[in-house]
């Protein structure tokens, strides 16, 4: 019988439409923070891939610790995570840790969360209108601040 994981999501899989089209099924999904984190728009497409100027999300510590971030974290299969893995390109293009989450009933709860590996990052990239277009439809997934701060993010295209 296949064991339960949970996985942050805070990227182009926040779309329930994009999700459900990579081939994932969640059991159940529920909106939580990271601390002192927040999202970034660095990470270096894989070879080939993206346009020019173009960044994918990642994840960066704050500045000066605080703030947050916020996503989705999806109760899921463990039969999932090798796919999860391909689509995040983990271990050459991301790693992954288990970190502690933030819900918004207080409590904390751990997932699994991908980052790009330090040789993948790179300076003065943007998100692309597509993406963007992603982050839009996931509207309900956030508060309205922090909805607001991620629309007014400057596109590469």
């Amino acid at each position: 019988m296949s064991e339960k994981i949970r996985v942050f999501a805070y990227n182009e899989l926040l779309n329930e439409d994009f999700f459900k089209e990579k081939g994932f099924e969640y059991i159940d999904k529920f909106t939580v923070s990271l601390s002192a984190q927040r999202i970034v728009f660095n990470r270096l497409p894989p070879k080939g891939e993206g346009i020019e100027g173009q960044g994918l999300p990642n994840i960066e510590p704050t500045p000066n610790n605080a703030g947050m971030m916020e996503g989705v974290l999806y109760d899921m299969y463990d039969k999932f995570l090798p796919k999860l893995d391909e689509f995040y390109g983990y271990p050459t293009e991301c790693t992954r840790k288990l970190m502690e989450l933030n819900a918004h009933d207080f409590h904390t709860v751990k997932g699994i969360v991908y980052f790009a590996q330090p040789d993948k990052i790179g300076e003065k990239l943007k998100p692309s209108k597509d993406l963007m277009k992603l982050y839009r439809k996931s509207r309900k997934e956030h508060s309205m601040l922090y909805f607001a701060r991620l629309m007014n993010t400057r596109t590469c295209d």
